[in-house]
């Protein structure tokens, strides 16, 4: 490896420890795959570059030269969505308008996660030979529970999207309009390992997920779910043979958890309810004194699948960061962080009636963190129901930002949580569903890119500096 060049910076802005710790950056014009840049820069160095200000990125072009296009640094896409406060507070508590999502698709081709009980166009298929006869639009407004039905009765399913090709086939067909797919986030499973039916029977409102824990299902004598806690006990059924077997009502009062466990001790497990034949049937067993008993469904991880049963191998989300705001009746809603919105800022302080400051400008979310950090202490943070209800007294009826935010991006470095972003117009845009890593242009601006393509990239080496030195290599 020759070393052509060498650029010593001192950075501004630092305070000066009593040792002289510096960070040095190299970049290494061998074009190399994401994963193997970061093996390299292990390897030889400390890992790939993290940019934590402009200032950095700029000085990290000096040594490029402008007739670079593209270069990787440390940034990349997390398989786990995560959200988190602005001001790094755990996340105790939630407020969710919704905790399942559709995907509909809007007149430019992207993708959009609504609430299901919106009422959209939709997108039906036909298994049929004949191209033309394959997609059809259906302009009368339905929620997404509805469309899937009106499909699955009139046509085979709502449309499932492979590739980008189809994905564009789609939108033209559309004209411009936006419309249901059949995508759905289905963060609940049942108890009964293989049963994976999509049929559900929630109450007005439910589910709500209040306060944050509420993971578990429990059926009214009436046939309606409800999530609840877990570790509250009810009444149960167990049933033999997941969705189709004999159940039998129990009348000993469980957690969900208890119950599971006994159901299972005698080879049979929480009922599976796929139709409202089968909520008849369990009405059917309950005794006249008893209002609710747990079922099988339970809250696993968040989970995007197609209505039709078919792999999801291609996304194309409208956008890759959501931020969360708070609607005029006190539910959470995540909302494109580049709209204008009100923003609530906090104060440290002791004075209650100064420590949320409601900003009546619209900004967008990091527009609204930067003023809330000059003016203020952060955007604020929410830890439970009271609080969350003192602030939308506060809003008086006015959505506002919070600052939760969704960041599915990590740095290669472990243990670098920078926020600091500075995508590209339009980026980052996942074309093709597998742009997963980051490279930098050479005019500083970032895009998400498939992380099998060749290009040079950055390593580093140290940590927070006062120095930082740039270096150029070839391999």
């Amino acid at each position: 490896m020759g070393e052509r060049g060498l650029l010593i910076l001192l950075l501004a802005g630092f305070c000066v420890p009593a040792y002289n710790q510096i960070r040095k950056h190299v970049f290494v014009e061998t074009k190399k795959s994401w994963s193997e840049a970061q093996r390299y820069c292990r390897e030889k160095h400390t890992d790939l570059a993290t940019v934590r200000s402009q200032e950095e990125a700029k000085q990290l072009l000096n040594i490029t030269g402008a007739s670079l296009w593209g270069s990787w640094i440390g940034l990349y896409r997390d398989d786990t969505q995560n959200w988190q406060w602005s001001n790094s507070d755990d996340v105790i508590y939630s407020n969710w308008r919704a905790d399942v999502f559709c995907a509909s698709v809007n007149s430019d081709g992207k993708w959009t996660d609504l609430p299901c009980n919106l009422q959209e166009a939709f997108m039906c298929y036909k298994e049929t030979s004949n191209i033309t006869e394959r997609y059809t639009l259906i302009e009368e407004l339905k929620t997404w529970t509805e469309a899937q039905q009106y499909c699955r009765e009139h046509h085979t399913d709502l449309v499932s999207i492979k590739n980008a090709s189809e994905n564009e086939d789609l939108v033209k067909k559309a004209q411009g309009k936006p419309f249901w797919i059949g995508l759905f986030n289905e963060p609940w499973k049942w108890s009964h390992q293989g049963d994976n039916y999509t049929f559900h029977n929630w109450n007005y409102g439910e589910p709500n997920n209040r306060g944050g824990d509420e993971n578990c299902v429990m059926m009214s004598k009436t046939g309606e779910w409800t999530d609840t806690g877990c570790n509250y006990q009810n009444s149960f059924f167990c049933c033999e043979g997941g969705s189709s077997g004999q159940c039998f009502y129990e009348g000993a009062w469980k957690t969900w958890q208890e119950a599971q466990s006994y159901c299972r001790n005698q080879g049979r497990d929480l009922p599976t309810i796929q139709d409202q034949a089968r909520v008849n049937e369990l009405i059917g067993l309950i005794p006249s004194y008893s209002n609710w008993y747990w079922i099988g469904l339970h809250r696993d991880k968040e989970n995007w699948q197609w209505s039709s049963g078919g792999d999801v191998i291609y996304f194309n989300w409208g956008r890759y960061l959501f931020c969360a705001s708070v609607n005029a009746e006190g539910e959470w809603e995540d909302s494109l962080c580049s709209q204008g919105n009100y923003f609530m800022c906090y104060s440290e302080t002791s004075t209650i009636t100064e420590r949320y400051t409601l900003i009546e400008e619209l900004k967008t979310w990091t527009e609204a963190q930067q003023y809330c950090r000059e003016h203020h202490t952060d955007l604020v943070s929410i830890k439970n129901a009271s609080e969350n209800e003192e602030i939308v007294k506060k809003a008086q009826g006015k959505p506002f930002w919070i600052g939760l935010f969704n960041e599915p991006w990590k740095w290669s470095h472990q243990g670098d949580n920078y926020t600091f972003h500075n995508w590209n117009y339009w980026e980052p845009n996942n074309w093709g569903g597998d742009e997963n890593c980051v490279l930098m242009s050479n005019t500083g601006g970032w895009f998400d890119y498939s992380c099998h393509f060749q290009l040079p990239f950055f390593c580093c080496e140290g940590e927070d500096p006062v120095q930082t030195v740039f270096s150029f290599n070839s391999v």
